[in-house]
């Protein structure tokens, strides 16, 4: 009975080494489907973040672009508005010295003018105290007689 046990045995072992041995074929070939899956997976991420890398380069490309674009529209306006400022504070100066040398002729003019009344005046005040002066002679004259 002993040599049947044994024999059993070693079909039952035979029979757990052939299940053994197809598990783990069936775990070696479950092992090598998930490391051919995660590799897969690894591969499609990387594909993804060299997609958004790419994606996120374009995005900063098209921002420094539109950055510098928006730099240069500003400074031309800045430069036109300072064109423009001096062009104006060339005609406020030409204003200004037209103003100055139209204020300087009418001074000269209103001076000329004064002068003139001045020597009227004194020329008039003069044949006055000389009217003055001879009616006062000639009533002393006519009072004397």
């Amino acid at each position: 009975m002993a040599s049947a046990g044994t024999g059993g045995d070693r079909g039952q072992a035979g029979a757990e080494d052939s299940y053994l041995r197809s598990l783990v074929d069936q775990l070696r070939s479950e092992l090598e489907e998930g490391a051919a899956v995660l590799a897969s997976e690894r591969q499609r991420w990387a594909v993804e973040r060299e997609a958004d890398r790419l994606q996120a380069r374009d995005v900063v490309d098209a921002l420094r672009v539109e950055l510098e674009s928006s730099v240069l529209e500003r400074n031309a306006a800045v430069q036109a508005a300072a064109m423009q400022s001096a062009d104006e504070v060339a005609q406020l100066r030409a204003t200004v010295d037209e103003l100055r040398s139209t204020l300087v002729s009418v001074q000269a003019e209103a001076k000329r003018e004064r002068d003139v009344l001045d020597r009227r005046f004194r020329e008039e005040r003069e044949q006055l105290q000389g009217t003055i002066s001879a009616l006062r002679t000639q009533m002393e004259t006519t009072d004397g007689n």
